[in-house]
């Protein structure tokens, strides 16, 4: 799995491709504490949207460490991240091991951007 962040006026998108494993977690904790600790600047976008368009679900291996990094990200941001492009098997994973509603869902990267407007 390869992440990518571009900044978009005044958010950042981070774009995850590949396929999603076991292997892919640590490099991908490691990538969003330090998104994280980035955003804790005031010349950085507070505002965060994951792109999950390309990303391919393989199995539960991996599943509940990638769920539990974004519930993690998701805590310590200081805006509440959108996911776009979420592919229904990863939305039910996903909503599955959340308690409440931490992840907002949306067909894609322009209606999450203009959700933080509303």
């Amino acid at each position: 799995m390869k992440t990518q962040f571009k900044k978009v006026g005044d958010t950042i998108v981070v774009s995850m491709d590949g396929k999603l494993d076991f292997e892919t977690q640590l490099p991908l904790r490691e990538d969003l504490n330090r998104l994280i600790n980035k955003t804790k600047s005031d010349s950085t976008p507070k505002k965060i949207i994951f792109n999950l368009e390309n990303l391919d679900f393989v199995g539960s291996s991996g599943i509940s460490s990638f769920v539990q990094t974004l519930k993690e990200f998701s805590n310590n941001a200081s805006t509440k991240p959108r996911y776009c492009n979420v592919k229904s098997e990863f939305r039910r994973v996903m909503k599955a091991f959340e308690e409440t509603e931490i992840f907002e869902f949306y067909d894609n990267e322009d209606r999450a951007r203009k959700s933080f407007d509303q």
